[in-house]
């Protein structure tokens, strides 16, 4: 055989190994789009998935991510490292009280939050709520009607985050936090939408006007029950912190909410007793007087 014909020969079987590497590619790549496809039509006739799958992602960023905005007033201390060098253990679970411990872990349950996550976000609404004179549990019920305790729940209309707070309306809020993307991070979202309820309860001058204003309702007609949901749900709580065991899925009803209207109103006029003379006295509004009062309850 020739050396031209040997030459040619090779040229021929590298075509044919090219060749062979382009439909291979070709093939994969139909796979792939074939299944892609499929994903997406799948979760387009099962949008609950997304939903779950949204949802566990997001609990595991919380667990996983420490927080990365924080408030200029919020200082954390750098853990000393140990004398043989090694990292402290910093990732551990808050030390709750019983009633805290049992909110946490029916809210758990309830809204399928890693219990890790959740002590978490009750351990912040208790610390918000001492700062800004909120009860806790109004900032939890708020949390879970508004996200379902999602911290990157979206609205069409802009709020974000656990308590939905509408990050652009409140910019100047979130500049201490880094800006207006700090809506996101869980500490940063719950500090700005309790100093945002308690100045809509402060304005609206009662609780369920001020939960009216939080949500940007004009009346009780267009507010679609928000201010009872919110009720319903801060009622549930403190009946777990108290000890009761309601239901999970049980509705609450008229009554139980007034019955917690009445808790409400026991604890803050025992908070506005005058211990001496000259002391203020309570406000009418026993949610008002909620408010006002120098410590949240459940503390």
């Amino acid at each position: 055989m020739s050396e031209a014909t040997q030459t040619q020969h090779r040229v021929l079987d590298w075509r044919a190994v090219g060749a062979r590497v382009l439909a291979w590619m070709h093939n994969t790549l139909m796979l792939v789009g074939c299944l892609v496809v499929g994903a997406a039509a799948y979760l387009y006739l099962h949008p609950q998935s997304l939903a779950v799958l949204g949802k566990e992602l997001a609990q595991w960023v919380a667990v996983r991510g420490p927080a990365t905005v924080v408030a200029q007033a919020e200082d954390v201390a750098q853990p000393a490292l140990p004398d043989d060098g090694r990292l402290a253990v910093v990732a551990q679970a808050p030390q709750l009280t019983h009633a805290q411990s049992a909110i946490a872990d029916w809210l758990s349950r309830r809204y399928n939050i890693a219990p890790l996550a959740m002590r978490e976000l009750v351990s912040s609404a208790w610390q918000v709520g001492r700062d800004e004179h909120l009860d806790p549990t109004l900032i939890l019920a708020v949390m879970a009607v508004e996200s379902s305790f999602n911290p990157y729940a979206a609205s069409s209309v802009g709020a974000t985050g656990l308590m939905q707070v509408m990050a652009k309306v409140h910019e100047d809020k979130f500049a201490a936090y880094g800006g207006v993307g700090a809506s996101l991070d869980p500490k940063a979202n719950v500090r700005v939408g309790a100093a945002v309820l308690k100045n809509a309860i402060a304005r609206g001058g009662s609780l369920q006007a001020g939960l009216r204003m939080y949500v940007g309702a004009s009346s009780v007609a267009n507010e679609g029950g928000y201010a009872q949901k919110v009720l319903g749900m801060q009622a549930r709580l403190r009946l777990l912190a108290d000890g009761a065991h309601p239901p999970d899925n049980a509705p609450l009803t008229a009554a139980a909410v007034a019955g917690q209207t009445v808790h409400t109103a026991t604890r803050a006029t025992a908070a506005a007793t005058p211990a001496a003379s000259g002391a203020q006295p309570a406000a009418s509004d026993p949610q008002t007087a909620e408010v006002a009062r120098a410590s949240p309850t459940l503390g």
